[in-house]
């Protein structure tokens, strides 16, 4: 599907005048390095206008200062116009800057904050970075559309209006990514015949293109395509052309293979890439067929398999037209690619249309802990308006770990302790359910032997087992106290106690808490701060009042009263 892409790049505007006036001055350069350093820098933030006393060559300068904006391509593609205005002599000269962005400082900081706030939601603690980069890419491609008027160009934009060009998608996906500590650049191109802005994306050992904006149907709809998800350099050049002088890093590692290496066989189902399994590349019609039919059983939006190229156009109308025989589907579209990355045949892309679409999907278990010797049951149901149909048989679950978890049609049967966090989709709609298996002695601690006032607490998606320090959360004088070491290594806090001066340590990042026992009083990085509470130890544990947990590492903590649960993000 080609779709026009438009690329914001800098224009300068370059005036060299040369007179004894010198303005007055911010900045010291002596040479073009340092020149280009301060420009940089300023441009960082955000800064419109700015000044420099240059006492350097002026020769090549209007190439220099060129270069200078070019050479950072995440700030040219913030950068609407750049003027420059050279005066003194050439021994001694002012450089005034006037610099237009895409977005004001402020805007940029509150993009952050919308990306922070975002980030919390979509990402878990329990992600890989192969998960996380799909749960961006996903957020992306589902809560935006691409702005044909090319009106928009900021991530920005993205955020507070939904839409943008490729400049917004690209930078949207950089600025994400790289708050979640994934390596991720920026590349720019043509694609489609227009100026064109992707990413590149670090996973492990091994660099992948990915290019969200084409991956976002036009005209929108609430589908996901993965035909632009982390590929080679000899994929993404099929139709996109990279800019000369990036300098970018070497992708040649297959992305199928890739996952294949690591077992995420999830992974390879989530993104299509399961096409590419034997099982799923058709040799006949009556191949064709049977594949299209298992594939839609959990009423994807679309479908994509690969076929032999020996296999025609009625063949493949014939196995399409098969699929009304279910009274759910209303529409069949369809595209083809070519040729699949490993040049064995050809793409069919179903993109399917049903009669009736829920409002809603929703997910009923009994509890949210059970025993891990016990099966576990469930239902799925679609919501119609005020009609409820159970599809439990049809909806598709994943991701869970085979090794760990047996899921069937209804039922999940646990291997071994831990939290499971499931994922239930039905043509198109999505539902998140965390489910934790506890063994017997931690189950029965949990549901038999809580006191009275015992609350939950709840880490993202993970409850967490107390049964482990054998002391339960209580609510004390109206302030809920929770074990310290189990909280904070949930956190990924590292967590001793010292004798000599009867106080826990917690070290998080740069940030060393200590926390006396029977102290109102507790220190962050030195200072000193008041406790509601003091800390205290009950069996051998010492016990805080949690809302101390937001104030020493910035956690958001939340009080469920329905279900006496404490939500920490």
């Amino acid at each position: 599907m080609k779709i026009l892409k438009t690329v914001l790049t800098a224009l300068l505007v370059l005036t060299l005048i040369f007179t004894a006036d010198v303005y007055g001055l911010s900045y010291e350069a002596s040479n073009h390095y340092e020149l280009k350093n301060i420009i940089l820098e300023q441009m960082k933030e955000y800064n419109t206008e700015f000044n420099i006393r240059y006492t350097g060559s002026l020769d090549n300068i209007k190439e220099v200062l060129e270069e200078t904006v070019n050479s950072d391509i995440y700030l040219n593609s913030n950068v609407s116009r750049v003027d420059w205005n050279i005066s003194g002599t050439k021994t001694l000269s002012n450089i005034k800057v006037k610099v237009s962005y895409i977005l004001t400082r402020e805007e940029r900081i509150e993009a952050d904050k919308i990306i922070d706030d975002i980030l919390k939601e979509i990402v878990t603690p329990y992600m890989n970075d192969h998960e996380k980069v799909k749960a961006v890419h996903d957020y992306i491609v589902l809560n935006g559309k691409y702005d044909k008027n090319s009106v928009y160009y900021s991530d920005y934009d993205f955020l507070t209006k939904g839409t943008s060009v490729c400049n917004g998608y690209a930078l949207l996906t950089y600025n994400m990514l790289n708050k979640l500590n994934i390596p991720v650049r920026l590349v720019s191109g043509t694609a489609g015949g227009e100026a064109h802005l992707w990413n590149m994306v670090k996973l492990g050992d091994y660099w992948f293109h990915l290019d969200v904006t084409w991956n976002d149907p036009v005209p929108d709809c609430d589908s996901v395509f993965y035909t632009y998800y982390m590929l080679t350099e000899k994929e993404i050049s099929k139709d996109h052309t990279i800019d000369e002088g990036l300098n970018l890093p070497k992708s040649t590692m297959n992305y199928y293979d890739y996952l294949k290496e690591l077992s995420y066989e999830k992974l390879l189902v989530e993104t299509g890439l399961d096409m590419y399994e034997e099982e799923n590349f058709a040799r006949d019609e009556g191949e064709l067929k049977k594949i299209l039919a298992r594939k839609i059983i959990n009423h994807p939006l679309m479908v994509s398999v690969r076929f032999d190229r020996s296999i025609t156009q009625d063949s493949i109308i014939n196995a399409m037209s098969q699929l009304y025989k279910y009274d759910c589907i209303s529409v069949i579209n369809y595209s083809e690619v070519d040729s699949d990355i490993k040049g064995e045949g050809k793409i069919l892309n179903l993109f399917i249309t049903y009669n009736e679409t829920p409002d809603d999907i929703v997910a009923e278990f009994g509890r949210k802990v059970y025993n891990t010797a016990s099966e576990v049951k469930y239902t799925i149901y679609a919501l119609y308006g005020n009609k409820k149909v159970d599809i439990t048989k049809d909806v598709y679950i994943y991701p869970y770990d085979s090794n760990r978890l047996t899921v069937n049609k209804g039922t999940l049967k646990f291997k071994e302790p831990g939290n499971y966090n499931l994922l239930f989709e039905y043509q198109g709609l999505r539902k998140k359910v965390s489910v934790t298996g506890l063994n017997a002695e931690a189950f029965n601690y949990i549901t038999d032997k809580k006191p009275d006032n015992y609350v939950n607490v709840k880490v993202y998606d993970q409850y967490i087992d107390f049964s482990s320090v054998s002391q339960w959360p209580i609510i004390e004088n109206g302030r809920t106290m929770v074990p310290l070491r189990a909280v904070f290594e949930v956190l990924n806090c590292k967590v001793r106690w010292e004798e000599s001066s009867k106080s826990a340590v917690v070290e998080y990042g740069t940030t060393k808490i200590i926390i006396p026992a029977n102290s109102t009083t507790a220190y962050i990085n030195g200072k000193a701060n008041s406790l509601d509470v003091p800390a205290k130890i009950v069996n051998d544990r010492v016990m805080i009042p949690l809302r101390f947990v937001s104030e020493a590492i910035e956690k958001t903590v939340i009080w469920d009263d329905t279900n006496k649960t404490v939500l920490i993000y």
